[in-house]
């Protein structure tokens, strides 16, 4: 195999035959931590000037990336909180109801029309998606045992697993200890952005015009000193 070959026009700019690379080592402070020993990929041409376009933004998406596994290892590191400001919740409410309209965006490629005929195309031409009765009928059913649990004060295993995951996104990333009462708060804060997300999905199926929340509204979650405990999970 042809060894990569650095190239004028970006430090990051390589080319093995005639095609172009990105590459870059990891730098020393998470080094140890990384997932990889260096980020080399193709940007998938062989022209110079569109090179080097595309590694200028690679670049900056790999640094990004980096930054995050920063965050992430900090966030590792950090203390365990005992408890939860209102804002904080509300924070990873907005998080969650954010997620799941985004994911409700896949109306964006329509929904599959059980009458359509694809006699005559390649499978790989037709790929299968849900029709809108069906996506219908998953908010109304999703959203008649959401709404039934947090009547009643109940919290399944499904939440429970979201409310730690959604913890653990980039924005929030906060260790709640395990002994924490303001579990339940996180769970509910979960719940409750599911209710509001099937509202806004009800209107959306009705043609109704609801953006999804930009991202810019989520406040960072931090531990703070009067939140901190010693307790870890």
């Amino acid at each position: 195999m042809k060894t990569l070959e650095r190239m004028p026009g970006h430090t990051r700019l390589y080319r093995r035959g005639a095609v172009y690379y990105h590459r870059a080592a990891i730098p020393k402070d998470i080094a140890d931590t990384y997932p990889k020993a260096e980020e080399t990929f193709s940007l998938k041409t062989k022209d110079y000037t569109e090179a080097v376009r595309r590694v200028r933004i690679e670049a900056v998406r790999v640094d990004r990336k980096f930054e995050a596994h920063r965050r992430r290892l900090e966030a590792q590191n950090a203390p365990c909180v005992d408890h939860l400001t209102p804002e904080q919740l509300d924070t990873v409410k907005q998080a969650y109801l954010r997620h799941l309209l985004e994911e409700d965006e896949v109306r964006l490629d329509g929904f599959e029309e059980p009458d359509a005929n694809f006699a005559g195309k390649e499978p790989k031409e037709h790929k299968p998606r849900p029709s809108f009765e069906e996506i219908q009928e998953l908010i109304e059913d999703m959203d008649e045992v959401t709404r039934g649990n947090l009547a009643r004060g109940k919290q399944d295993e499904f939440f429970t697993g979201e409310a730690e995951e959604v913890l653990s996104w980039e924005g929030i990333e906060v260790r709640l200890a395990s002994h924490s009462s303001d579990w339940r708060k996180v769970v509910r804060a979960i719940q409750e952005a599911s209710v509001e997300a099937a509202d806004a999905q009800r209107k959306r199926n009705v043609g109704d015009v609801v953006p999804t929340p930009s991202e810019p509204l989520l406040q960072p979650v931090r531990a703070s000193a009067a939140t901190s405990g010693s307790r870890t999970f």
